[in-house]
C-alpha cells in the first residue's frame, strides 16, 4: 500500500522537528553583557586590547568542543581534590578580543574553581592568546622583591618555559582580577581583589594563575601545591 499524500508531509515535518530539537539542545556559545578585560598588573600584554566580547560561562566539558583550536589543544582541568579548599563553583569563561594593531580575533579562557562567598578561596587558570611574550627575561632561581615588598620567584617549569611566582608577604600588593558572572543581571564583571600569581608563556599562550587561600597568609606548603599544579598545566608532573 502506498503512503497517503497526508502521511508523507507529516513524517517529513516530524523529522524536521526532531532535528531542530536536537540542535537546540546542544551547548552553544552565547554572548552576554560584560565589562573589562582581565590581565596581570605585573605583566600586562604588550599591545592594547579592544573589541572585547564576553560569553556566558559554561561547564568545563561543555565549553571544550566550542573552543578555538589553539585553546582546545591546551585545555586541561585539574583534579580539584588537589586544592586545599572545597570547591563549590566551577565555571569556564571565554572572552574574544582584538589587538589595536590588527583585526584578527584572539581569545582568552578562564577556568574558575571557587569556594562559597564567605570563604572567598579560589584558584583561577587564565589562558590568553598572544604572539608576544610579555614576561621579562629572568634567570632561573632568581628571587626578588616587588615595590610592595612581596616575593617574586623564578623557576624553570620546562627547559624553555620559565615561571614567575608572585607571593604576597605584606599587607599591600598589586590588584588581581578575575571574571565572575551575575546570573540575576546576566552580566560578566571583573572581581578585583588580591591574590598570589603564577605566570608563564608557552608557544603563543600566556598562562596566568591566581590563587587566594586562607586570606593569602604565607604558607610554603600551599605555594608548593600551586607550583605543582602549574607544572601539570605546563605538561610536567
Amino acid at each position: 500500500m502506498k503512503p497517503s499524500k497526508v502521511v508523507l508531509p507529516m513524517l517529513l515535518l516530524i523529522g524536521i522537528v526532531i532535528s531542530l530539537w536536537g540542535c537546540s539542545s546542544a551547548p552553544a556559545l552565547v554572548k552576554t553583557s560584560g565589562s573589562g578585560f582581565a590581565q596581570s598588573e605585573y605583566h600586562k600584554l604588550s599591545r592594547e586590547v579592544k573589541e572585547v566580547v564576553h560569553y556566558r560561562p559554561m561547564a568545563f566539558q561543555e565549553i571544550k568542543p566550542l573552543l578555538p583550536e589553539a585553546l582546545a589543544e591546551r585545555f586541561h582541568t585539574i583534579d580539584k581534590s588537589k586544592l586545599p579548599f572545597s570547591v563549590d563553583k566551577e565555571e569556564a569563561n571565554l572572552v574574544a578580543f582584538a589587538y589595536d594593531s590588527d583585526q584578527k580575533q584572539h581569545h582568552q579562557l578562564q577556568l574558575l574553581y571557587k569556594q562559597d562567598q564567605d570563604d572567598n578561596n579560589f584558584f583561577v587558570i587564565r589562558m590568553t592568546q598572544t604572539e608576544e611574550n610579555p614576561l621579562p627575561p629572568l634567570a632561573p632561581s632568581l628571587e626578588s622583591l616587588d615595590t610592595f615588598g612581596n616575593i617574586a620567584k623564578v623557576e624553570q617549569l620546562r627547559e624553555d618555559v620559565p615561571m614567575i611566582h608572585h607571593i604576597i608577604q605584606t599587607n599591600s600588593s598589586y590588584t588581581y582580577s578575575y571574571y565572575d558572572y551575575n546570573e540575576e543581571n546576566r552580566v560578566a564583571h571583573l572581581v578585583t581583589t588580591a591574590a598570589n600569581e603564577i605566570d608563564f608563556y608557552d608557544d603563543g599562550i600566556l598562562y596566568h594563575i591566581g590563587y587566594h587561600i586562607n586570606d593569602n597568609k604565607p604558607d610554603e606548603n600551599v605555594q608548593k601545591q600551586m607550583v605543582a599544579l602549574a607544572k601539570e598545566l605546563a605538561g610536567r608532573s
